[in-house]
């Protein structure tokens, strides 16, 4: 019996140090990836911050003849703007093959280089992402490299319950991937290092090489992963964000319940979704370029339906939804107290040669009134002037009806200004709270005199309706972090310099159906070119008419996948219906039919 256990142990050991001896000296064939994007918001640094910003806006009547604009969300340095992952289908080699990515890396262990391609004569393409005016979008992109590598490994480095055996792996002068360092512990590579990766070998069944291999890392923005960074060394990786969370199903639903809103044909922007099926998973909730601003709730965060008579949202009297005839009024009071904020108005009254006080608060002063008194009188008269505008020339109403709920407003911004200030509310403050307060009220006052305000049954006309707000792109300062995935097998494990050519480059000119396929947002062309050719990528309605132009450029010889988000060119969102996306490469021509649903 002793001797059995003797012999036993003696074969492991042997085993174990044959098996550590192992390199991973050889060609890989990636079969599956997973990368997940951390985006954290950023301090402005370098020149490339130009185009920076911390907001999230929407824009009516659209982003870029916009005569309104709302902040949707904002973020500070350090929070967390967005964490991305790519689909789980891309740890499939039939994943990997539809969406055009094939890589294959030659690693030599002994002279620290990687090769990409492995194989010669071949071509390689990896996902990744680009940003152009403020989008970031997803890229499959052709890639070459010659990098340099290391490699560390532990007494725990293999592991004969899993049959692997694993390195801290570093990969640094690549110009495909992150820079990042080989570990001496790779079983707590973040005690030490910001930048790190591990690759592991798990052995074919008689142990004599390896049949599949991981490799992962973690990479963050800076020098050391030679990553989001300009050529100054500054941090200048943004985010570019096209969209905005809503939802399809919020206003129906309520609606379904018997509650009084209209519903309309766009997304609620920052809507939260309906649980319809009692999954436990809202529903509707949509990502979108276009949508409603609608409010039930107002400050308080309490609906409408459940507090009769207190009801506070500032769209109580347009349908809950921002619509033309509350922007009308808002933009009434605003403009008559803008000579507040307008210093060419203002008089200098304590003769030190700078302007300090409204010229009509000095007027009411002039009259008797003291300081105080003469900025509420200031605030009455403005509301007077601003809802006399609004009545006359946004509702017709005749000029002595407009005068006398001129009157009212007036002496209701009046009242509202000195509570506030009685509350101990800073002037600044108390002026930008009666004028929203007394935007609100003058709606009141026109329905109440017989006006129709409620214009939330239809969207904007050229008269009134629902304003639908498009969302702006905005480029947020970026500090990226990068988890990967990899996994590969064995084309070959000895030197990669002795590996066979293979010709794996596509056969023939091939245009693929594009997936999803129908699609909402977007969806992706895929398309095989057989040599360097200028390339086109069209669509075109049924019409025979051309709506966007996807690329027009020279593209290499390979897979390809352009992403198409149902924009026309000239920046609309287009209807639904059918489209034709051409791929014209060389004197190849192709095209085929694609479906867009909202």
């Amino acid at each position: 019996m002793k001797k059995q256990l003797l012999t036993s142990i003696i074969i492991t050991l042997v085993l174990s140090a044959v098996l550590q001896a192992q390199t991973f000296t050889g060609s890989y064939q990636l079969k599956g990836v997973k990368v997940i994007y951390t985006n954290v918001a950023r301090l402005t640094g370098s020149a490339d911050d130009s185009v920076a910003q911390y907001t999230l806006d929407a824009h009516w009547p659209n982003a870029s003849t916009s005569m309104f604009s709302a902040t949707l969300a904002g973020w500070a340095p350090g929070d967390t703007i967005a964490v991305v992952e790519t689909p789980d289908i891309l740890l499939t080699p039939a994943g990997l093959a539809y969406f055009g990515i094939d890589l294959s890396v030659g690693l030599n262990q002994e002279e620290s280089q990687m090769l990409i391609p492995a194989i010669e004569g071949t071509s390689s393409t990896y996902p990744t992402t680009d940003t152009e005016n403020c989008s970031t979008f997803a890229v499959i992109a052709p890639v070459s490299d010659n990098a340099d590598i290391t490699s560390s490994s532990t007494s725990d480095s293999y592991d004969p319950t899993a049959g692997s055996f694993t390195w801290g792996f570093g990969i640094s002068q690549s110009t495909v991937f992150d820079w990042f360092d080989a570990p001496d512990d790779w079983e707590d590579p973040s005690a030490n290092l910001d930048n790190f990766g591990v690759f592991t070998g798990y052995f074919n069944d008689d142990n004599t090489g390896f049949e599949e291999a991981t490799l992962e890392w973690h990479a963050i923005d800076g020098q050391d992963s030679d990553s989001g960074i300009d050529d100054a060394g500054f941090l200048n990786r943004h985010l570019g964000i096209t969209l905005a969370p809503g939802d399809t199903l919020t206003v129906a639903a309520l609606a379904a319940q018997g509650i009084p809103v209209n519903v309309g044909t766009y997304p609620i922007l920052g809507g939260t979704g309906v649980d319809i099926d009692g999954d436990g998973v809202p529903d509707g909730v949509v990502d979108t370029d276009w949508g409603y601003y609608f409010d039930p709730m107002g400050a308080d965060g309490v609906p409408f339906w459940e507090q009769p008579g207190a009801d506070d949202s500032p769209f109580q009297f347009t349908g809950y939804y921002m619509t033309y005839n509350f922007l009308a009024s808002a933009s009434a009071l605003k403009d008559a107290y803008s000579t507040f904020s307008d210093p060419s108005t203002w008089v200098d009254t304590d003769g030190d040669g700078v302007v300090d006080t409204p010229a009509l608060v000095v007027y009411f002063v002039t009259q008797g009134l003291d300081a105080t008194s003469a900025l509420i009188a200031t605030a009455d008269s403005l509301a007077d002037v601003g809802m006399q505008g609004l009545a006359a020339m946004i509702f017709g109403l005749d000029a002595t009806t407009a005068a006398a709920l001129g009157a009212e407003v007036g002496a209701y911004a009046g009242t509202t200004l000195t509570a506030l200030l009685t509350a101990g509310v800073s002037v600044e403050d108390a002026l930008a709270q009666t004028g929203q307060a007394t935007a609100v009220y003058a709606l009141d006052v026109l329905a109440q005199a017989g006006v129709t305000v409620d214009d939330s049954d239809h969207d904007y006309d050229g008269t009134n309706g629902r304003l639908v707000f498009q969302i702006g792109n905005s480029c947020v300062p970026d500090l990226q972090a990068r988890d990967v995935y990899a996994l590969f097998d064995i084309i070959t494990q000895e030197d990669t310099a002795s590996v066979v050519s293979e010709n794996i480059l596509p056969a023939k000119f091939a245009v693929y159906e594009n997936y999803p396929n129908p699609f909402n947002p977007s969806t992706n062309i895929i398309f095989d070119i057989v040599e360097q050719s200028q390339t086109d990528v069209t669509v075109w309605n049924l019409l025979g008419q051309k709506v966007a132009v996807l690329f027009s450029g020279d593209l290499n010889t390979g897979r390809h996948s352009i992403k198409f988000d149902g924009h026309h060119t000239n920046g609309s969102l287009l209807p639904s219906g059918v489209y034709i996306y051409r791929i014209e490469s060389g004197n190849n021509v192709a095209t085929k039919k694609m479906m867009l649903l909202k």
